[in-house]
């Protein structure tokens, strides 16, 4: 040991500062994120107030009218996919814990994180447990645990997505898994957690701004200027 720390020293001390340097920065990051984050709820409306006045007065409006559609639509959809990714681990959790499945709580973690990718991240996560469970407990009880990926899914597509989030995230299912795949494409795994909110945000913003231009009332024509009477001599 000590003389292939001898050997390696540099190698190891290069690993371990720019392991540390890693470490600072998520450190910085999410200390940047807490301090912003304080600011942002103590006085998020008049931040808000004063961005929307120093734009031109014709474009304050919309654009406080989009803002306002934009964050509706994120806040339902954050509050929508924490209830089902945590109804989703619960059921998981308690599933295989009484199925006396190894490593119950990890998995109903994975599962809670990996709800946050619609359409594929649960049935992912659920197919990690099959395996699991196919290495400790044998076919049949892998054979219950992949029966529970149907049953979690149809509760999920049918229950708690028409439930809780139809009202904030109006997309159709096509549109949703073609974001994201783009999104996974585009950025991986952070991609196509960000990808559906993003396009939601968009859609809810269109559709606001589009209301709002067939609301407002129709200015009339301008008139035509006066006609000049012509003089004895035109």
């Amino acid at each position: 040991m000590g003389e292939y720390v001898s050997s390696h020293r540099s190698a190891l001390l290069n690993t371990a500062v720019s392991g540390a340097g890693q470490v600072v920065q998520w450190l910085t990051v999410l200390a940047l994120a807490v301090f912003s984050s304080v600011f942002f709820l103590h006085g998020g409306d008049r931040q808000w107030a004063w961005f929307c006045a120093q734009l031109p007065e014709a474009a304050r409006e919309r654009v406080g009218l989009a803002g306002r559609a934009a964050w509706r639509t994120f806040t339902g959809y954050t509050h929508g996919i924490l209830l089902v990714a945590a109804t989703n681990a619960i059921l998981v959790g308690v599933a295989l814990y009484f199925l006396g499945v190894p490593l119950a709580l990890p998995l109903a973690l994975l599962e809670f994180f990996a709800a946050f990718i619609p359409l594929i991240g649960s049935p992912v996560a659920l197919a990690i447990a099959t395996v699991v469970a196919l290495a400790a407990k044998g076919p049949f009880i892998a054979a219950v645990v992949l029966a529970l990926i149907v049953v979690i899914g149809q509760i999920e597509g049918h229950l708690l997505h028409p439930l809780v989030m139809s009202w904030a995230v109006a997309l159709h299912p096509l549109v949703v898994a073609v974001s994201v795949v783009a999104g996974a494409i585009a950025a991986g795994v952070v991609g196509a957690v960000v990808a559906v909110p993003l396009v939601s945000v968009t859609w809810s913003v269109r559709c606001a701004l589009r209301a709002h231009a067939a609301a407002a009332p129709l200015l009339p024509p301008p008139e035509p200027p006066p006609e000049v009477a012509s003089g004895p001599d035109g």
